[in-house]
């Protein structure tokens, strides 16, 4: 009879699966590197089996939800995105028994960058002893000046991007209209938001404000499908595998049935859990099946 207690063993055994599914999908993701020459496919599997391996919590995610795990590390591929929480430039978040993908702010400069006509960008985050004044109409300004010493609480955060020709463009989001868009969102007040600890740079709030900028700004169309599906995540939807397809789940509550080629996996013996690290793999054929 199996428990469903979680056990060192069943990390291991699911690391093990999710390394030997994840090299089976190598042709795939090379494929989908292929507009991103500057990200290695070895280095792009490498990275995603230590993120997952690392996390007690994604591991949990390969027995229970893998298809949603793979739809995100799939979509960190397509935009050319690295899946190492190092980099900064996507999560693969753990929400109950379902992955999340989500944008970070290293991954929206990226592919905002891809717009040749985008010179450059940047975000601030402005405290209450900074010198600072803006203005919109017909002729906006903005004029910031960050305090030498003790720099107070926040009170805005702003992002410009830059243009090759033509005028810039600045967003500029009080610290309330930030509140307003973490109260609904999925993470709420648990969130990253306004948390020195774990997010002393605030890269959080620059990324809320530097969306909101995007949004106005003409952009190449991987631009509008990684805002999508980052704002997709922020609501409390997922991505889940239906065969090749990556689709939508606008609600993560719903249970998903676990995938039978992990659920076989997971219960077999630590003997041929080795074979299967061997062994090399053919594409996995209705994987994600109920």
């Amino acid at each position: 009879m199996s428990s469903s207690k979680t056990t060192p063993s069943t990390h291991k055994n699911a690391s093990a699966v999710f390394k030997a599914q994840l090299y089976a999908y190598k042709d795939r993701v090379q494929h989908l590197l292929e507009n991103n020459p500057n990200i290695n496919v070895d280095r792009f599997l490498a990275m995603a089996l230590n993120a997952v391996k690392r996390d007690k919590k994604l591991l949990n995610v390969v027995e229970k939800n893998p298809a949603s795990l793979f739809a995100s590390l799939l979509l960190c591929a397509e935009h050319g995105l690295s899946p190492s929480p190092e980099v900064g430039e996507a999560w693969l978040i753990p929400y109950g028994s379902a992955c999340q993908f989500q944008l970070g702010y290293q991954g929206l400069i990226k592919i905002a960058y891809r717009n040749p006509e985008i010179k450059s960008i940047s975000a601030e985050i402005v405290y209450e002893m900074d010198e600072f004044d803006w203005g919109l109409g017909l002729e906006p300004y903005l004029n910031h000046k960050p305090a030498s010493g003790e720099r107070g609480g926040i009170t805005h955060v702003y992002a410009i991007v830059k243009f090759r020709n033509g005028e810039p463009m600045f967003k500029v989001m009080s610290k309330r209209e930030l509140q307003d868009i973490q109260k609904i969102s999925k993470a709420g007040n648990k969130g990253i938001w306004f948390n020195k600890e774990k997010d002393p740079q605030g890269w959080m709030l620059k990324k809320t404000c530097l969306k909101q900028l995007l949004k106005l700004v003409p952009k190449e169309f991987q631009l509008g499908t990684g805002l999508h599906y980052d704002n997709l995540a922020e609501g409390g939807g997922m991505l889940t595998l239906d065969g090749d397809q990556i689709i939508e789940v606008k609600r993560t509550h719903k249970t998903f049935g676990k995938s039978n080629v992990f659920a076989q996996a997971l219960e077999e013996s630590n003997e041929t859990t080795e074979v299967i690290e061997e062994t090399p793999m053919e594409e996995p054929k209705g994987l994600f099946d109920d």
